[in-house]
């Protein structure tokens, strides 16, 4: 079994494909190239990839003279029926389209909403496709290839965004990932967090004063919680409110793996007690799948 990342090129110019190729190759990928949309949903329906790089306009077949923009849509929305997964908010298997023409706005639109991980506008700049490469195995919680040997619904991540706390601690700060992000919160953040994360796993509403807030006082700790998640969610806001104080995760997050001995090595005694809280809900809930 291969331990680098399988990706396959779909792009009929010979020239376009060789400049793939090294970049693939000076990052450690190991790669196949097709050239038309038949010879595309073959490969995907008798091999395993883990990114795939789309070029818009590609022939129909081998034999075809001419490519054309729409075969290369066409193939992109049938990727996306067989490899629908998502990690997290970034699909499981990521395709960067590779083409001339999502430089232009339409264009681009299109093919993100129809399952784009990313554009990259020829001519080609291989720094920047290096860039893209790695960054979309980073968002689906890919960097080693060893990764993408388990399924989505193994890591709890199919429909929704996954919360695990390894407890890895850099400076003062905890490290938590989220759908396969790593993010550095604070001990005051990663309280709040706790304490959602408590909630959710009871399906409760948590109230700012459980938080830390005063009845009278708005709550600032959750802005700063969602800020200090905002480099692994973007604008995305998993944490609701009901506009009376109560806050909860949106329903799509799960719970899971949680460090309770590193945490409670942190020497803060509610952290420590959250932490606890949180083992017994996710063992018990365990016990009863």
């Amino acid at each position: 079994m291969s331990r680098k990342h399988q990706v396959l090129i779909v792009e009929d110019d010979k020239a376009t494909v060789d400049d793939l190729v090294e970049v693939l190759r000076s990052i450690g990928c190991e790669c196949r190239a097709v050239g038309s949309y038949q010879e595309a949903l073959q490969a995907l329906r008798q091999g395993s990839f883990c990114l795939i790089l789309l070029d818009l306009q590609i022939k129909y077949a081998p034999d075809a003279i001419k490519g054309h923009v729409e075969h290369g849509k066409a193939l992109l929305r049938e990727i996306r029926q067989m490899h629908g997964e998502h990690s997290g908010l970034p699909y499981w298997l990521p395709v960067l389209v590779v083409s001339g023409f999502a430089n232009e706005v339409p264009t681009a639109v299109e093919v993100m909403k129809d399952g784009a991980s990313d554009v990259i506008q020829k001519p080609l700049d291989s720094r920047i496709v290096s860039d893209r490469i790695r960054g979309a195995f980073q968002a689906s919680g890919r960097e080693v290839h060893d990764k993408c040997h388990e399924r989505p619904e193994e890591r709890l991540i199919l429909k929704g965004l996954v919360i695990e706390i390894p407890g890895e601690g850099i400076g003062r700060r905890t490290v938590v990932t989220i759908g396969g992000k790593r993010v550095e919160l604070t001990n005051a953040s990663l309280k709040v967090l706790l304490q959602l994360m408590v909630g959710h796993q009871k399906n409760e509403l948590v109230h700012k004063r459980d938080l830390g807030a005063k009845a009278e006082q708005g709550f600032k700790g959750i802005s700063i919680l969602r800020h200090e998640l905002k480099s692994a969610l973007g604008s995305t806001n998993i944490i609701k409110n009901d506009h009376h104080g109560n806050y909860c995760l949106e329903a799509r997050v799960k719970i899971g793996p949680c460090a309770v001995e590193k945490l409670v090595e942190l020497g803060d005694k509610t952290i420590s007690e959250l932490a606890k809280l949180l083992r017994h809900k996710t063992s018990s809930r365990s016990k009863k799948v």
